[in-house]
């Protein structure tokens, strides 16, 4: 049986330094498999966007956003 697709929220943003003690934070929705994967496609999506790379990046926080009516 093949594994169930869901909804996840992911913020992150750049590591923060001398020269930029506050960066700006992104959050995205993301469907995917695992919060694995939707960390993954984040960094994936973040780097064609801003490009930054997952080495000079904090992920922040992984939430699932469950659905209303689920089954």
């Amino acid at each position: 049986m093949p594994a169930k697709i869901r909804h996840y929220q992911i913020t992150g943003r750049k590591t923060p330094t001398p020269a930029d003690p506050s960066p700006q934070i992104y959050r995205m929705k993301i469907f995917a498999k695992s919060p694995v994967q939707a960390k993954s496609r984040f960094w994936y999506f973040l780097h064609q966007y801003r490009k930054m790379k997952k080495t000079t990046g904090d992920i922040l926080r992984v939430n699932e956003i469950s659905e209303k009516n689920a089954r």
